[in-house]
């Protein structure tokens, strides 16, 4: 079973093959959005691009960059990702909300 830890929340959760990322978080009280986004956000569409997660380690154990991720984070480091695209398959380390270049 895969494990995320989540740096800036400490903490460190299982979750099943092939679960969602920004679900895995929200399930396990980790905060992913900062102020207003909490409300308004798409809902986990890869719309909006408030979910964006930094990953330290792990890369590798996500599904492949979606269509929607390469242009919402255009610009952005390459360890981005939207939480909400992402499919967790192996152990990764994150850290959720990360500052915005």
């Amino acid at each position: 079973m895969p494990t995320v830890e989540f740096l800036n929340a400490g903490k460190k959760v299982d979750c099943g093959q092939y679960a969602n990322l920004r679900k895995a978080a929200l399930l396990h009280d980790v905060p992913v959005y900062k102020g207003i986004d909490g409300k308004l956000n798409c809902q986990g569409n890869g719309l909006c691009g408030t979910c964006v997660m930094e990953i330290v380690e792990g890369a590798e154990n996500l599904s492949p960059m979606t269509r929607r991720e390469k242009l919402r984070l255009k610009g952005q480091p390459a360890n981005r990702r939207l939480s909400c695209q992402c499919q967790v398959m192996g152990d990764i380390i994150c850290i959720t909300s990360p500052a915005l270049d």
